[in-house]
Order: C-alpha cells, then structure tokens, then sequence
C-alpha cells in the first residue's frame, strides 16, 4: 500500500533499476512500478507504470501507460502491485490490470534483456526537474510519502 500526499511539483515514485550489466542507464533497464506526478496539481488521480531500456543515456526509450485511479489516491492507500516474468511485465493498481509490456531491447544483450536479471527498489519524492516541473508559490511542503509494506514474491520452485 503506498499513499501519496503531494500538491503541484512533485514525483513520488516506486521504482526498480539493476546494477549496469548491460551498460550505463538505460542500457540495463528501468522499470516504473509507479510515478504520481503532480497529483494536487495538474495530474489530479493519473499513475504511470512503464519501463526504459534500449541504449545508454540520450539513446534511451521509454514505454509505458497512464492509468486514472477511480479514487482519490491522495488520500487512501492503494495497493500498487508488478508482475515480472523472464518475457513479461505487467501492472496493476487495486488488482486492476492496466499495463502490459513484452516487447524491449538493449544495446548490451539479447532479449530478454535488460530484464532479465536482479533490479533493486528505490522509492522517493522529486521536487522539481523535467517531470514533476519547478515548485510554484502554491507548492506546500512537507510532502510526505506512507508505504504501508512492501512484499517481494518469486515463483521461482
């Protein structure tokens, strides 16, 4: 469960990245299990899950959906979930479906990769940059970021 209290010019997102096997970013992959971007601004309940691969650093590509909420996630938590196989990823939001990618590459390796080692979670709230945009007067801050908890399965046997 993660909730998210931001307003304008903020990114808080939950993401994975692996440890450059394949090269610098985005060579070895990126995947978005969630970005909310400007939720108390101009991105009212929209997330995006997706993914970045392809070459190193400006040869990148990125892939991926825009989802609008039914509710308010601001202020409820919400149960952001991946689906990670060798030739597929999947994400889903309150056990909806709503992206499907199968289909990358990478300058450093033959698909499946990037995808197909270890990656790493990071989450964290962006102020400013290229996304979420500068903070205006009517940035309130502290912003804050509550994950509930975070499980990890693996259907390896």
């Amino acid at each position: 469960h993660a909730l998210c209290d931001q307003l304008a010019a903020e990114l808080i997102a939950f993401w994975a990245e692996e440890e450059n096997a394949y090269g610098t970013w985005a060579a070895s992959g990126e995947i978005d299990i969630v970005e909310a971007r400007n939720l108390g601004g101009t991105g009212g309940n929209t997330i995006f899950g997706g993914i970045v691969y392809g070459g190193s650093w400006p040869n990148q590509v990125g892939s991926g959906e825009n989802y609008l909420v039914a509710t308010n996630v601001t202020t409820g938590f919400h149960v952001y979930a991946l689906e990670w196989d060798v030739a597929e990823i999947r994400w889903y939001v309150d056990g909806t479906l709503f992206a499907v990618r199968n289909s990358w590459s990478s300058t450093g390796g033959a698909f499946p990769a990037p995808f197909d080692r270890p990656f790493y979670v990071l989450f964290n709230v962006a102020v400013g940059g290229n996304y979420p945009g500068s903070p205006t007067s009517a940035t309130v801050f502290p912003v804050t970021m509550e994950v509930d908890y975070v499980r990890v399965y693996s259907g390896a046997p």
